[in-house]
């Protein structure tokens, strides 16, 4: 329940941000200018999934709006695949099996003085995913799941060069709706640790036209 009431607080001040950033653009005078950051690169990280370890490599790029609001894409795979014992789904309930796991969606991030050498972030992933199991020794799939995530987190950002950031995150995916019997929403949620290796520039432009709104 504290992880819930944690999440939709997050979600409320990132949408609450947003509005006020998009009502500050519409009424922006001739004389002032709205600054753009895009970037994308890969991402690689470890989680913990059913109490495993699991690597992940995936990728994420978006936007950044006058250096504080940030929207775009996320996604990721997990490059190992997690052994446990469960149910065969035949009255075997001893069997080794693995599992292979990955989502995609979109971001929204606050960031904090972008132009610091070292600032933060703080993102919330919203993604859809999925989870399939098979049997280790046939490698046959046992059962498979669709699901949402909610995932907040937090970046420690480095400003290597003007076209180059690295960055370290550390995430909590929360996981909703899956329909599995050897695990439930808990087992796949987990903590995310890693790095996002963010190539992209700075474009700045001048508004030349009065909003009549």
């Amino acid at each position: 329940m504290k992880i819930i009431s944690l999440i939709i607080s997050l979600i409320l001040l990132i949408t609450n941000g947003y509005a006020q950033e998009f009502e500050t653009l519409i009424n922006r005078d001739v004389n002032s200018t709205t600054s753009y950051l895009g970037y994308g690169g890969p991402l690689l990280g470890a989680t913990q999934i059913n109490k495993e370890f699991g690597l992940i490599i995936g990728g994420k790029g978006g936007v950044v709006i006058n250096k504080k609001y940030s929207f775009g894409g996320i996604g990721f795979g997990m490059a190992n695949e997690p052994q446990f014992t469960g149910n065969n789904l035949s009255g075997n309930t001893n069997v080794p099996l693995q599992m292979s796991f990955g989502a995609g969606g979109v971001f929204f991030e606050y960031v904090f003085n972008i132009e610091n050498l070292i600032h933060f972030s703080i993102p919330l992933n919203i993604m859809a995913g999925g989870i399939n199991i098979y049997d280790s020794k046939t490698e046959i799939e046992i059962e498979s799941s669709a699901f949402f995530i909610i995932e907040p987190g937090i970046n420690i950002d480095l400003n290597v060069s003007k076209h180059y950031i690295q960055s370290l995150y550390i995430s909590y995916r929360q996981v909703l709706g899956s329909s599995l019997v050897n695990l439930d929403d808990k087992n796949i949620s987990g903590l995310n640790i890693g790095l996002i290796f963010k190539f992209g520039y700075y474009k700045i432009r001048a508004e030349t036209k009065t909003s009549n709104i």
